[in-house]
């Protein structure tokens, strides 16, 4: 049993007194790298002037760009497919006669068919190519290396293919249809108002003529099977069945010779815009002077941070 006498012999133990401790870390090189907003606005605020010259510096060459930019308008042209002529009674022969109504073509498509097939070509680059060639545009879209008075690109030029060529029409084309009313918009850039609205035109009419020319020719090729398919009948009802098929493709023939606005009529025609579409001169001057500021406060945060980290070290 330890008593009085043996705590007071006990040596004391020699130190701070016992009790809480603040233990303070080694200061952190990454805490001290830390963004600290108000220390990088005083020192950009400071250094006002080199803001002041990267800002006014880039906006002027950007200005400079812009303003040496062509033009570049739109035209625009907003079309609506054109109804098919629904056929009476097609379904029936077609089952009736079988191989010889599908062979001579009738209702192959179904409906909608043409309302498709004009899409699809408008979009197709073959159309594309077919158009350039038509309309011998090469040297309006590369006008930069043709030389006129040769009539032949420029020595020292390398000359373009269609395929660029394509690639550069259809860059500058947009189409666009509207799914809940059919109606499709057709937009067309370039240089030249006038030319902008004739080539969106141009290439409606074209589509509208090959579409046109395509059923007319399936229509000769009909009649001529079906009339080869007449003179080898001899039940009175078959004649009969080939005979409407024969009025049929008889009627769509007449009906694409006639029909000028085969596959899409106007709602809206292209017309030669008056106002540029492009480039946006002052948008962009802004972009490049805010361009040329932030670059400037870049260089001083980074020449900031440099000399720091030289200076702990």
């Amino acid at each position: 049993m330890t008593t009085n006498q043996d705590l007071r012999a006990a040596p004391k133990l020699e130190g701070p007194p016992v009790g809480y401790f603040l233990v303070v870390p080694p200061e952190d090189a990454e805490a001290s790298d830390a963004i600290d907003v108000a220390k990088i606005f005083r020192m950009l605020r400071a250094h006002w002037v080199l803001l002041a010259c990267t800002t006014l510096a880039a906006g002027a060459i950007a200005a400079v760009i812009v303003l040496n930019m062509r033009n570049v308008y739109r035209a625009q042209a907003v079309l609506s497919p054109t109804k098919e002529e629904k056929d009476s009674g097609g379904g029936g022969l077609k089952s009736e006669l079988g191989g010889i109504a599908a062979l001579a073509g009738f209702g192959l498509g179904g409906e909608g068919s043409r309302k498709f097939e004009a899409m699809a070509t408008l979009m197709a680059p073959g159309f594309v190519r077919e158009f350039i060639e038509t309309n011998n545009l090469m040297p309006i879209l590369y006008s930069e290396r043709w030389d006129a008075k040769t009539n032949g690109w420029r020595a020292g030029t390398t000359p373009p293919t269609i395929e660029d060529g394509v690639k550069k029409f259809t860059g500058r084309r947009q189409v666009e249809e509207n799914t809940k009313t059919g109606m499709v918009t057709l937009r067309m850039d370039w240089y030249s108002p006038e030319l902008a609205a004739q080539w969106a035109n141009g290439m409606v009419a074209m589509v509208n003529e090959r579409l046109r020319r395509a059923d007319i020719i399936t229509a000769q090729k009909s009649l001529d099977y079906l009339n080869q398919e007449m003179a080898k009948a001899n039940v009175v009802e078959l004649r009969q069945a080939i005979s409407h098929l024969m009025e049929t493709q008889e009627n769509n023939e007449m009906m694409a010779k006639v029909q000028q606005d085969y596959a899409y009529h106007f709602i809206d025609v292209a017309v030669p815009p008056l106002k540029k579409n492009a480039p946006m001169r002052t948008v962009l001057s802004l972009a490049g002077a805010l361009i040329g500021f932030l670059l400037g406060a870049a260089y001083l945060i980074l020449r900031q941070r440099a000399t720091s980290q030289k200076a702990r070290s």
